[in-house]
Formats: C-alpha cells, structure tokens, sequence
C-alpha cells in the first residue's frame, strides 16, 4: 500500500484517528528532500483552474510582527496560517528548477549531468541532458516504463521501512528524475 491509501484507509476506518491529508508541496534535490505538507493548513485549491497552490514558506517579517504582539500582550494568539507565505514556483514539486533557487548559483560535477531536463506532469521525460526535445518513439518507450511501474506500484508512493528505520520511498513519477550520464 501506498502512504496515501494507509492514511486514507485510516481516516476511513479510525474517526477519533482525525488524520489530515497530506500532499507533496517541495522538492530539494541536491538534498534529496521533499516536503509533504497538510493539506488543511498550507495548500489553497483554485475553483476556476483547478490548480492547488501552496504556502509553505515563512513571511518572516509577518512572524517577527505577530511574536512581538504576543509578547506585549499574551491573550493575542496566532497560528502558522497567519505568516505563511506563498511556495515560490522553483521549490514545488515536480518544478523544472528541481528546488533549487534560480538567483543562487548552481555548481554541478565537471563529469555528471542530468540524463533528462524536462518532464510532463507525470514525471515522464520531455528533454535530454542538452535540453533538445525527446523524439517520438523513445517518449513512447518512456512512457511504456512510467505505466509499467505504475502498474506495479500504483498513482502513490510505497514507503517501506528496515530494521535500522531507513526508509527507501518508491515512487512512479521519480523514476527518470535521479539518472545521470557522463560527459
């Protein structure tokens, strides 16, 4: 089972369990990271385009101005919706920019580039390591892997734990973005 089908199951089976819902709002990718956030709290649906948007980020100005009011008077409370700030496009999941922030600069190995640069909204590759786009039959062949995988593992993500509490994630939509090749 996927983590969201459990957490699901659970929200199903286990009311007084009150587990909110979860998505993927991030990426690092040069610290293998993402971030899932609550659904509830930090992403904000839009009826006209259907699009969800996250608020995953800090207004740390906003912060700073809402902890000095508390400080001056403690009946004044506030909670995170209050200072979060709008998710930057370059840092959510599944962005071109992989999360990394276009105005840093980026340094990669002299020797290793990534074997795809641009993908669909189903993670399948648009664009080899120099940015030309894919041709029919290997976007085809591509495609075939992401629906086989899917297949096997489904829409989700599996999350299996070992022993030592490692944590190994599969995740369909993953598969061609880690792949590098040597120049």
């Amino acid at each position: 089972k996927t983590l969201q089908q459990e957490l699901a199951r659970l929200r199903e089976t286990h009311e007084s369990y009150r587990i909110p819902e979860y998505g993927l709002a991030c990426e690092h990718k040069h610290s293998c990271s993402v971030l899932l956030a609550r659904v509830d709290q930090f992403a904000v649906d839009d009826n006209s385009t259907g699009k969800r948007s996250w608020r995953t980020w800090i207004d740390y100005d906003k912060f700073y101005e809402l902890s000095q009011k508390n400080a001056k008077d403690h009946s004044f409370t506030f909670s995170v919706e209050d200072y979060a700030a709008e998710t930057p496009s370059w840092a959510l999941f599944g962005s071109e920019e992989e999360g990394f922030d276009p105005t840093d600069t980026r340094h990669r190995k002299k020797t290793k580039h990534p074997k795809y640069t641009k993908f669909d909204d189903d993670g399948v590759p648009t664009h080899d390591h120099n940015g030309d786009a894919l041709g029919e039959e290997e976007r085809k062949k591509l495609t075939s892997l992401m629906k086989e995988a899917k297949k096997s593992l489904g829409d989700g993500c599996l999350v299996t734990e070992s022993k030592g509490g490692e944590k190994k994630i599969e995740d369909p939509s993953l598969m061609f973005r880690g792949l590098v090749i040597t120049k």
